[in-house]
């Protein structure tokens, strides 16, 4: 018989917030710099190789050189601060079909500059692949789960009041959204699955998922057998890249799933910095 319980959001997504970035370009309009949205990612660490687990679409649509902007969503004192990266000092990794499309593949990783780990450390949290490695086959922490989608959503970007003359400020949104798993297939040796975000009463979803690319599904496990719900572990099931409009209304995201993340993402990143990323 199915259970219904509850669990205040805030608890479950500002978990998963520690984690969370989005990417925005930088640009100038009117001589004025603006942030445009470019997608979204999650901070991870193979070793002591420490950098953001995104969509390979993402990365190629982002510059070689000059700034890219970094979202941040955690807490509310860090509204309004500029984070910046500069791409000449980072590395990527692509792993990606000839085109854009529904089969992928499409990972991607980007390593940070040595001197930019200090401040995204006080920003979030570091996702240990290689620690978690083993957590998708093994003994889950508890037999009750749900997943979720986390991702920026371009349609809620917004303008901001300015404060100082010829400033420009945006406000950049994140989906946290539990769903349902289908689907599940295997394409070119990557795991493939579809997420649909469940629809609620009181709760508009977006029109439009652009900007969820390199964002992740996380698997969050219950412990429901007391009085009070909790949370009794997460893991990062996958990441989505690519979205698909319903017939009936809604969006299905088409996601990578632990095979690619975990195996052929994992395994490139290793090849490429094999002696920094021994499991500490």
């Amino acid at each position: 018989m199915a259970r219904t319980i509850t669990i205040p959001t805030a608890a479950v997504s500002d978990a998963m917030a520690a984690y969370t970035i989005g990417f925005a370009k930088l640009e100038v309009r009117d001589r004025v710099e603006d942030a445009i949205g470019a997608g979204s990612g999650t901070l991870v660490s193979v070793g002591k190789v420490l950098g953001v687990l995104t969509a390979a679409h993402v990365l190629t649509n982002l510059p070689d050189q000059g700034e890219v902007g970094i979202v941040e969503y955690r807490g509310q004192t860090i509204h309004y601060r500029k984070r910046t990266i500069e791409m000449a000092n980072t590395t990527k990794i692509v792993l990606r079909g000839d085109a854009y499309g529904l089969d992928g593949p499409d990972l991607g990783f980007l390593r940070l500059a040595a001197d930019t780990i200090g401040w995204f450390k006080a920003l979030g949290s570091f996702y240990n692949l290689l620690k978690h490695r083993t957590d998708t086959s093994g003994s889950p922490p508890s037999p009750d789960f749900t997943d979720a989608v986390v991702g920026m959503i371009d349609e809620r970007t917004k303008a901001l009041p300015a404060e100082r003359p010829r400033e420009r400020r945006k406000g950049f949104e994140a989906l946290f959204s539990n769903g349902a798993v289908s689907n599940e297939r295997i394409v070119g040796g990557y795991d493939l699955f579809d997420f649909a975000p469940t629809d609620y009463p009181d709760f508009t979803l977006p029109g439009d998922y652009g900007g969820t690319s390199g964002g992740a599904v996380w698997r969050i496990y219950l412990k429901i057998d007391s009085e009070k719900p909790d949370i009794a572990g997460v893991r990062l099931w996958g990441m989505p890249y690519y979205q698909t409009k319903k017939e009936g209304g809604g969006h299905v995201l088409t996601c990578h799933g632990t095979v690619g993340v975990y195996g052929a993402l994992l395994d490139a990143i290793v090849a490429k910095w094999p002696e920094e990323t021994v499991a500490e």
